[in-house]
């Protein structure tokens, strides 16, 4: 039988953790470090945190946050926000990181996720899907879901799948 497992998901911007509904009315929530050994501690099995906006910024996800946060627990930790090479994967996974998240990146460019997967691993690899209900159809989104795509979710997924992504991390918006 299956275990049940606690993947909390740390949503970070600016260096710090925040709360919204859909990425809207924003609000700091805490230190990501300190909040990510408190989940630790408090029994999560993992822990994913994903810098929101640096597909947005066109930059580099923070690596010494990434660091920082490595340091503090002692379960899987997955990262995502502005992963678009493997060299970024072996930074990240070098400070701390076990998996890291992409969307944006390999939305443009598919064989991103191919080359990481292989690289790396499939276990490491986990690709984020955001996606709209858009004339009754989900498309799929890039960049912190704000720009929508000519991709199909359910063909998107079965793609990512067989390029080698190890885990999806759909956020579906309904509204």
């Amino acid at each position: 039988m299956l275990k049940k497992r606690i993947i909390p998901c740390l949503d970070i911007k600016n260096g710090r953790t925040v709360k919204g509904t859909n990425f809207i009315d924003l609000r700091d929530a805490g230190d990501p470090v300190e909040l990510a050994a408190r989940y630790c501690e408090e029994g999560a099995d993992e822990l994913v945190f994903l810098d929101i906006n640096a597909s947005l910024e066109n930059r580099r996800t923070l690596v010494d946050l990434v660091r920082d946060v490595g340091r503090a627990i002692n379960i899987p930790f997955g990262v995502g926000g502005g992963i678009s090479d493997e060299h970024i994967v072996y930074e990240l996974l070098q400070n701390g990181a076990d998996k890291v998240s992409v969307n944006s990146a390999g939305l443009q460019s598919p064989e991103l996720i191919t080359r990481i997967a292989n690289l790396f691993g499939e276990q490491c690899l986990i690709v984020a899907i955001d996606a709209r209900q858009i004339n009754h159809e989900w498309i799929v989104h890039s960049h912190g879901g704000s720009r929508p795509t000519v991709k199909l979710l359910y063909e998107w997924a079965k793609e990512v799948q067989e390029r080698g992504a190890g885990e999806i991390l759909f956020y579906i918006d309904g509204s």
